[in-house]
């Protein structure tokens, strides 16, 4: 599992638009998102780099937590 600090999560369109892209890149995937802390926690066979790659291209930049 992943642990991801997201800068901007400001809303609950931008926990659906996060969702959305995360299961593009892996339906089966695992998504916990705490809107209030920033802090996305996922569940993959995909890659760390993939992930916060899809993100980054989305507008919302990551860092490990």
């Amino acid at each position: 599992m992943y642990s991801l600090k997201v800068a901007r999560i400001g809303c609950g369109s931008c926990v659906a638009k996060i969702n959305l892209a995360l299961k593009a890149l892996d339906d089966a995937a695992e998504i916990a998102i705490d809107r209030l802390a920033g802090i996305i926690q996922v569940k993959s066979d995909v890659s760390l780099d993939e992930i916060r790659n899809t993100l980054n291209q989305i507008g919302y930049p990551t860092t490990v937590v």
